[in-house]
């Protein structure tokens, strides 16, 4: 291979690196917003939740019943959600590894093996990411709501 061609190889390598790199941080930065989506989420619902309540005796009855039932299945969530996060975490770290990786080929073909395998995992990854973050988002804010829900109607 000539080195006009090698050249040509290594930027568009570099160049395809540094836009996995930055698909991997915004893939990251979107896992951030669901978190903070599911903040606003519960603090919403929350405030449906009072709204319904017509007396401190019934706030009383139902959070003796959240305790005992809502709040084992949001802890639940939260779990889920949390696991899923750090899932996310150490999925980035190991593209971010193997986008370095690319750096430290020996040969053209073994960077463009590389690249090929960075590439594969960042779709997968990507893929799988985005499914599981919308899944268990809505099975937490679908706890919640269902919650907010048996309270009942909102106080007059």
């Amino acid at each position: 291979m000539s080195a006009e061609a090698t050249k040509k190889t290594t930027a568009a390598t570099a160049e395809t690196m540094h836009e996995l790199f930055h698909e991997a941080m915004r893939s990251y930065e979107k896992a951030l917003k669901s978190g903070v989506q599911l903040q606003q989420e519960s603090v919403n619902l929350w405030k449906d939740l009072l709204t319904k309540l017509a007396s401190p005796e019934d706030l009383q009855a139902k959070l003796e019943s959240m305790t005992a039932d809502a709040f084992p299945q949001a802890r639940k969530r939260m779990e889920e959600f949390v696991e899923t996060f750090n899932r996310t975490s150490n999925q980035t770290i190991n593209l971010v590894e193997k986008t370095l990786g690319v750096y430290q080929a020996t040969s053209v073909t073994d960077a463009q093996r590389r690249v090929q395998d960075l590439v594969e995992s960042s779709l997968t990854t990507l893929r799988i990411n985005v499914h599981s973050a919308l899944n268990t988002n809505a099975k937490i804010i679908t706890s919640w709501k269902e919650l907010v829900d048996s309270f009942g109607p909102a106080a007059k």
